[in-house]
């Protein structure tokens, strides 16, 4: 994993936007492109799934799931793995498209690299604190639209569910 993400920040600051892959690793979406922090999500051929958390000067944290996230992306098309700061998360064979939309109506594209998704929208301040980690918190309305073959309209529904 460490080599992975050494090649993929590499890559990202030779201005390259191409996946990278190593040693069966397969690099996912990210979110945070523009700094040197951020999150980005990576896969393994055997199934193994991770997330690689970038943070300036120090190094890289990894969330590994050794059987995979899980995706039960059939029914609205995606699934979501990690949130805050955005969402991340896998799409369903033949999504070509996934946007988010404030109560404003404001809309933000998703990256989408291979099965995987990021979407850099404000879901309020991340916690920093065990406390605020387990402390109640209700995610803003967003409405996901998640879009098929054709551009047509797979899904349409909130992006996050409490």
């Amino acid at each position: 994993m460490t080599d992975l993400c050494e090649l993929y920040r590499s890559a990202e600051i030779a201005g390259s936007t191409e996946a990278v892959s190593h040693a069966g690793w397969h690099t996912g979406a990210r979110i945070g492109t523009s700094t040197a922090d951020g999150r980005m999500l990576a896969y393994h051929d055997s199934g193994v799934e991770a997330e690689c958390v970038f943070r300036e000067g120090e190094r890289t944290l990894f969330n590994i799931m050794s059987t995979g996230y899980g995706r039960d992306t059939g029914e609205r098309g995606f699934a979501v793995w990690s949130r805050r700061p955005g969402v991340l998360g896998a799409i369903d064979t033949g999504v070509t498209r996934l946007e988010v939309a404030d109560a404003d109506g404001d809309i933000v594209q998703a990256a989408i690299v291979g099965h995987t998704f990021a979407v850099d929208v404000d879901l309020g301040p991340v916690p920093r604190t065990i406390d605020e980690v387990f402390a109640p918190w209700e995610p803003p309305e967003l409405t996901v639209r998640v879009y098929g073959e054709g551009d047509a309209l797979r899904y349409e529904g909130p992006l996050l569910t409490t």
